[in-house]
């Protein structure tokens, strides 16, 4: 097999993964603020109050809702991409 050169940049960025009730796959969603938004989402999980959540993400969705009661976990995931130049 042969080697793809590849040019560019290799960068790092982070997902959030939101884990919900009654969806099969979680919902990826891309912040510049990551942690932050992961910390408040597990602060939502551990609340018993239901207030409903809305996300304005990065990258392919880019408005979410969902009830703070449907959310069932959260983690991060980095992911490597490459830049062009």
């Amino acid at each position: 097999m042969s080697q793809q050169q590849v040019q560019g940049k290799v960068m790092i960025r982070t997902a959030i993964l939101l884990f919900c009730k009654d969806m099969a796959q979680p919902l990826v969603l891309y912040f510049d603020n990551a942690q932050k938004v992961y910390e408040d989402i597990k602060l939502l999980i551990n609340s018993t109050d239901v207030k409903m959540v809305e996300f304005e993400p990065l990258g392919p969705i880019k408005k979410a809702s969902i009830l703070s009661d449907k959310i069932v976990a959260v983690a991060m995931q980095e992911e490597k991409y490459i830049t062009q130049g």
